[in-house]
């Protein structure tokens, strides 16, 4: 039988390098003043040796689970999905885990359970919750958090992508294309996302002179279930393009029209953003606006890791929320000119 090769500890890195153990643990945590030569040194032997932080004894030592927990309210919404990507690859190259949940209208339950098991030392929250009730939610655990996704008044720990821009982008593409009468596929208005991307949708159309009366807004939230009578609503304005808040909704929106016998685009052109797998398996496949979520994600983590160590500026600090901006346009094949 093969004998499992033995566990590289702190000691034998520091035996290595010739320092001690204690500066050996700070440069492999990154606390602490150690020179940078010194620091290249003991993580080039670490990495030679093949040295894994042990996070079961560390949690053990120091009575810390090095653990976040992110909640997000849609497992199947592209943008959450690629988010949790990006923040369960910044919490491991930092030394924490990951745990997400589902929060099915229950995330206070959800986070006040977990919290009191002392498992989690910070949260990561995505919520589709009115602001006071997530102010109650966060409120009500005592743990650090990052707000996702969206932003809130008054709290300077939230990271968002600036969907006006992204929402305006598409929308002008769709001008210059020779389209004049666009119907915008809405998120949840009067919340964050929602009116962001109405209000990018509306400043595109203003810009060119362009009606963008209330009928031409048709709400279907972040629920595939709602968009047929939503583009209803559109086709029945005489809509030519179709902007979509979201891209589970755009691709619920090119299902409806092909069961009405509508072609895509030929008939009407539909865009909106957010890049994922969804958008080029869809047929056609979707023109949409390249959004950072991943990076997002990576964001959230590093600054909840920054709270939880305390190496987050003070709040007397600059520290604002974080508004990305999106990406490219990425033309494809669902929107043709008129």
């Amino acid at each position: 039988m093969k004998r499992k090769k033995p566990l590289v500890t702190l000691r034998d890195v520091a035996e290595a390098t010739g320092v001690n153990v204690s500066t050996v643990s700070r440069v492999l945590q990154n606390k602490g003043r150690v020179s940078q030569r010194t620091r290249t040194h003991i993580l080039e032997t670490a990495e030679r040796l093949g040295y894994h932080g042990n996070p079961v004894a560390r949690a053990l030592k120091t009575a810390k689970s090095s653990t976040l927990l992110m909640v997000v309210p849609q497992i199947e919404n592209p943008i959450f999905a690629s988010a949790i990507v990006g923040a369960e690859i910044e919490a491991r190259e930092k030394g924490f885990a990951l745990l997400v949940s589902y929060d099915k209208g229950d995330g206070r339950e959800i986070i006040t359970d977990i919290s009191r098991s002392s498992i989690i030392e910070g949260v990561i929250i995505a919520s589709f919750d009115e602001d006071d009730r997530l102010r109650q939610m966060l409120n009500s655990t005592g743990l650090p958090h990052v707000i996702l996704n969206r932003h809130l008044a008054g709290d300077r720990n939230c990271v968002a992508i600036d969907t006006r821009e992204a929402a305006r982008i598409g929308v002008e593409h769709l001008i210059a294309m020779g389209h004049r009468r666009i119907g915008h596929l809405a998120g949840r208005l009067g919340r964050f996302n929602g009116d962001m991307r109405r209000q990018g949708w509306q400043q595109a159309l203003e810009a060119a002179g362009l009606d963008h009366g209330e009928e031409f807004v048709a709400q279907a939230g972040y629920d595939p279930a709602a968009v047929p009578a939503a583009v209803d609503k559109l086709l029945a304005c005489g809509v030519t393009a179709i902007h979509a808040a979201t891209l589970l909704t755009a691709a619920a929106a090119i299902a409806r029209l092909h069961e009405l016998k509508l072609r895509v685009p030929e008939d009407v052109s539909v865009v909106t953003m957010h890049d994922d797998l969804l958008a080029r398996v869809v047929y056609p496949q979707v023109t949409t606006v390249a959004l950072p979520s991943q990076e997002m994600g990576r964001a959230a983590a590093s600054r909840l890791i920054d709270l939880i160590q305390g190496t987050a500026p003070d709040e007397g600090s600059a520290l604002e929320s974080l508004l990305l901006p999106p990406g490219d346009l990425i033309v494809r094949a669902s929107v043709a000119s008129i």
